[in-house]
């Protein structure tokens, strides 16, 4: 495949992985009627609040009866609310809607930026290493990590871009997609600043001719933007955050969750690219002060590598943290690198490695297409029809009032997200403040003075439990019978 010779407008090759990433997205977006994602339970939840409410910081109807402040920033939230009334659309189906838009958006906002900082080659096959990825498997889910990483690239390259003379316009840009992060997906905000901060102090520590006002700029914009919610917020309730539970995988294990993360075919290039880094270091003697020689886009890309690798391995020193979840943020540069690892093949002026460079290229295009079809034929709805019948059930009879104790883990969102029934839990496990003692109606150790000072109106079980001669069955469907407490 010689690409000088494929076409004279190479911005739209640049468009296909994009546009393979929405057609493949339609796939389960047209045959199911309801959004894949679990989490979005909770977002929509969320978004009718914003919509019954307005502007508010606190969530009554979960961790019921004492209600939360809400810590996940509402950016996307408000975006479903505007787009459900503008278009007078139930907000599940536009969430539904957003899957393909989301994952064409992604890939081509990751593609473009690659171009711009590379070239079209470097580009082009970045997106489709991206099909290997877990990156875009979350590209297909209607979140906001979704919508947020879509940004990401594009601050990252704002930034780029104001370090150089009369930056100033894009240091400023690059803060309000910042902001808009920090508004958007914490964790993601929070890791595109550190990518900043680090890649701003090693040209500092070579001492680049570096315009280091954009940095204030750049920071100053991303804090205004970020103040608008999190200041009211902490003001009115302080923050709260509860790690996830502590997990600790050997060498072994994380490295199958990098691979898996990354995709082999990625990892394998990106190997490939060290290795020769190294390779003509050594070879030229000219291993110290290497990163001197570096270009910057070559430092800001691994940089944006290191940092979220470093951090993922903090559980060493015993932080919890989701080390998947944290990888996920390596995958884009991890591309970037594969890609120039295969660009050493082409760069390569001779038959027989033009030949396994064209034989590379199409294996690759061929396997990643068929990685992305398996991806999108083999998601579904992670909510099943037993779940929302069951949650229509309280839309329909439930009191609004009365909290709802499930002793199913994961179904509180379900329910009230479609019924706005109170519940004890309800999604975003590391913003809860206060929650009922579950384990006590778990193992059956309640009276009935504990489930009236609990305000406990509805039992919702998978399992037989006991049941009190207060409890009368009100519903049943094949998974789920709901008790109603008699009081």
């Amino acid at each position: 495949m010689e690409y000088r010779k494929i076409t004279e407008n190479r911005f739209l090759l640049l468009l296909i992985p994009a546009i393979v990433a929405f057609i493949i997205t339609l796939i389960p977006t047209l045959k199911y009627q309801w959004p894949l994602s679990w989490d979005i339970y909770y977002h929509v939840h969320l978004a009718k609040l914003y919509l019954e409410q307005g502007i508010t910081f606190w969530d009554p109807l979960t961790y019921a009866p004492f209600g939360r402040p809400i810590f996940y920033p509402p950016f996307f939230h408000y975006l479903l609310a505007a787009s459900a009334t503008a278009f007078k659309v139930d907000l599940f189906q536009i969430a539904r809607y957003i899957q393909p838009i989301f994952a064409f958006s992604m890939v081509f906002s990751f593609i473009y930026v690659t171009s711009k900082l590379y070239n079209f080659r470097v580009a082009l096959m970045a997106g489709w290493f991206l099909f290997f990825s877990v990156i875009f498997h979350r590209a297909m889910l209607p979140l906001p990590e979704t919508l947020a990483l879509i940004i990401f690239p594009l601050a990252i390259y704002l930034y780029y871009l104001a370090l150089g003379k009369n930056g100033v316009k894009f240091a400023i840009l690059g803060g309000f997609l910042s902001g808009l992060m920090m508004l958007t997906h914490i964790l993601t905000g929070l890791i595109m600043i550190g990518v900043v901060l680090f890649f701003t102090l090693a040209l500092k520590f070579r001492n680049d001719d570096v315009d280091y006002q954009a940095l204030y700029f750049f920071m100053g914009f991303t804090i205004l933007i970020a103040v608008i919610w999190w200041v009211p917020l902490i003001l009115q309730h302080g923050f709260v955050f509860h790690n996830p539970q502590m997990v600790i995988p050997g060498p072994a294990s994380y490295w199958g969750i990098l691979t898996k993360t990354m995709g082999l075919p990625a990892m394998i290039f990106t190997i490939i690219w060290v290795v020769i880094k190294i390779n003509n270091e050594i070879k030229n003697d000219l291993l110290e002060k290497w990163y001197k020689r570096l270009s910057r886009r070559d430092i800001l890309v691994i940089i944006w590598i290191l940092f979220p690798l470093i951090l993922s391995n903090v559980y060493l020193m015993g932080f919890s943290i989701l080390i998947d979840r944290i990888l996920n943020f390596a995958v884009f540069p991890v591309m970037i690198i594969a890609s120039l690892g295969l660009e050493y093949i082409y760069s390569i002026k001779k038959p027989s490695y033009q030949k396994a460079y064209r034989i590379i290229i199409t294996l690759l295009i061929i396997s990643s297409l068929f990685s992305a079809v398996f991806c999108g034929l083999s998601l579904k709805p992670m909510v099943n029809e037993s779940q929302r019948d069951l949650a229509q059930w309280f839309a329909d009879n439930g009191d609004d009032r009365g909290v709802v104790m499930s002793l199913t883990e994961g179904l509180d969102p379900v329910i009230v997200s479609i019924s706005r029934q109170p519940v004890s839990t309800g999604g975003y496990q590391p913003g809860m403040v206060k929650v009922l003692d579950r384990n006590r109606y778990y193992n059956g150790n309640f009276t009935k003075e504990d489930v009236i000072k609990d305000n406990i109106e509805y039992f919702v079980e998978q399992s037989p439990i006991n049941h009190p001669n207060y409890f009368i069955m009100v519903y049943q469907n094949k998974d789920y019978k709901v008790w109603r407490v008699d009081t």
